[in-house]
C-alpha cells in the first residue's frame, strides 16, 4: 500500500493543483498520507529513538513519544558534543511528510559508543590499562568490544569500544571513565592524588600541570553562625 500511494503522488498534487486547493490544506494532505504510509512501515514508533536532517528542520534528534495524525511529537536528546543522548526536556512536533522526505536515522535498542582516556608520563604498566579499561566497561553491564591502546605525542591513548542501551547512554562514558582512572591507579576512589589527576587533565587540555605545592591542604575556616552560642 505504501508503495503505491508514493506512485500516484504526482496524480494527488495535480488534482489538488487543478481543484485550486491552498498550498497550506495541500501540506495536510501530505501529513495524513504520511501518517499511513509510517503506521504501516512501522519503522518509526513510539519508543524509538530517530535523528531526523532536512532542509529547514536541521538536525533533529530525539525519542518518538507519539505519532500523530499531521504530526510526530519528539523528545529532543543532544547529539555531538551537545548534552550526548540526553533528553534536553524539550518536546519536538516534526510534520509527518518531513519524516518520509527526508533521511531518517532509525536507532536499534543498542548501539556502539566509545570512551576514550588520556594518560601522561610516567607511564604505567600498559597491560594494567587495557585490563582496567575491560573492567570498567564489563563492570558498568556493557557488552565490550574492543580495548585499543595508542600513543600520542607524550601521552597513551585508552580507547575501549562498547555496546550500551540506545536508552541508558547518557552519562555511560563519564561512568566508565571514572571507574578506569580508579582501576589503573590514575586516581583512588578517595581522591587524594590531585597533583596526579591534575596532571591527567592538564594532558587533556595541553597545558602544564600546576606544582604539587598547589595542591597542598588549605586550612579550614570557622565562620561565626548568626545564632551560635558564645563563651565570653
Amino acid at each position: 500500500m505504501p508503495g503505491e500511494i508514493l506512485d500516484y503522488w504526482p496524480i494527488f498534487s495535480i488534482l489538488l493543483s487543478s481543484m485550486g486547493i491552498s498550498f497550506v490544506f495541500k501540506d495536510y494532505i501530505a501529513d495524513l498520507l504520511a501518517t499511513v504510509i509510517i503506521k504501516k512501515t512501522k519503522d518509526i514508533k513510539p519508543g524509538t529513538r530517530i535523528k531526523v536532517t532536512g532542509a529547514g528542520l536541521g538536525t533533529t534528534k530525539g525519542d518518538v513519544m507519539e505519532i500523530g495524525i499531521l504530526r510526530t511529537t519528539v523528545m529532543e536528546v543532544g547529539d555531538g558534543e551537545r548534552l550526548p543522548s540526553v533528553r534536553t526536556g524539550r518536546l519536538i512536533k516534526i510534520p509527518n511528510y518531513m519524516l518520509i522526505n527526508n533521511p531518517v536515522m532509525v536507532y536499534g535498542d543498542t548501539i556502539i559508543d566509545e570512551a576514550v582516556a588520556y594518560v601522561p608520563r610516567p607511564y604505567p604498566d600498559t597491560q594494567l590499562l587495557i585490563d582496567s579499561m575491560k573492567d570498567a566497561i564489563v563492570n558498568n553491564g556493557h557488552g565490550l568490544i574492543e580495548v585499543g591502546l595508542y600513543q600520542k605525542d607524550d601521552r597513551l591513548i585508552i580507547h575501549g569500544v562498547f555496546e550500551v542501551k540506545t536508552s541508558e547512554m547518557g552519562d555511560e562514558r563519564s561512568k566508565i571513565l571514572r571507574d578506569f582512572l580508579i582501576k589503573s591507579k590514575q586516581i583512588s576512589p578517595i581522591v587524594t592524588e590531585a597533583p596526579r589527576v591534575e596532571a591527567t587533565l592538564a594532558a587533556v587540555r595541553h597545558e602544564p600541570a600546576e606544582p604539587e605545592a598547589a595542591a597542598a591542604p588549605t586550612k579550614k575556616v570557622a565562620i561565626p553562625l548568626p545564632n551560635a552560642e558564645r563563651d565570653d
